[in-house]
């Protein structure tokens, strides 16, 4: 069995025309989703096998807390600039490569690239439980077959917002 593990950024500071998007930090509730994400994932999952992060300053932040929790986690990060508000198909090829080595992989990421992502990988049967992926969402999907076997099959396993988990 492989799992997929979909993080979308938590609230970053609104954008606006003058900014520079790639650069945008996270809000105080976002630093504090990313936390309790962070949190929950080492205390319910397996810990990722590889990382794969969009190097943008928002989801860099996202993933700091985890990997400042889980030291080990840093070795096996890469931060792909084609992940940056990327397609659907950059995405899966991304994992394709990295599920060809991990069983358990991480992506940190961006709409409207990971909610696609999310709604092809997973099984019909989940369409009610998975509408949107908000920031700072976390979504855990089981491939039984294996990624490359088994996509459009995933098990939904696990829906976490991180404002859910704040109590916001």
């Amino acid at each position: 069995m492989q799992s997929l593990y979909i993080l979308r950024h938590a609230k970053a500071v609104t954008w606006t025309p003058t900014s520079d998007d790639f650069s945008r930090v996270l809000q105080a509730s976002g630093q504090r989703d990313a936390e309790n994400l962070a949190s929950w994932i080492t205390a319910h999952l397996a810990l990722p096998d590889c990382i794969v992060c969009s190097p943008s300053q928002r989801t860099r932040e996202t993933l700091a807390p985890l990997l400042c929790g889980q030291t080990q986690l840093e070795s096996v990060t890469h931060f792909l600039p084609q992940l940056y508000h990327s397609t659907l198909r950059t995405l899966q090829a991304a994992l394709d490569a990295t599920f060809a080595e991990f069983d358990r992989v991480l992506i940190v990421g961006h709409n409207p690239g990971l909610e696609v992502l999310a709604g092809e990988v997973m099984h019909r049967n989940h369409y009610s439980d998975f509408s949107r992926l908000p920031t700072g969402t976390l979504v855990v999907i089981d491939f039984a077959a294996g990624w490359g076997q088994d996509q459009g099959n995933g098990e939904l396993r696990h829906l976490i917002r991180g404002k859910k988990l704040s109590g916001d």
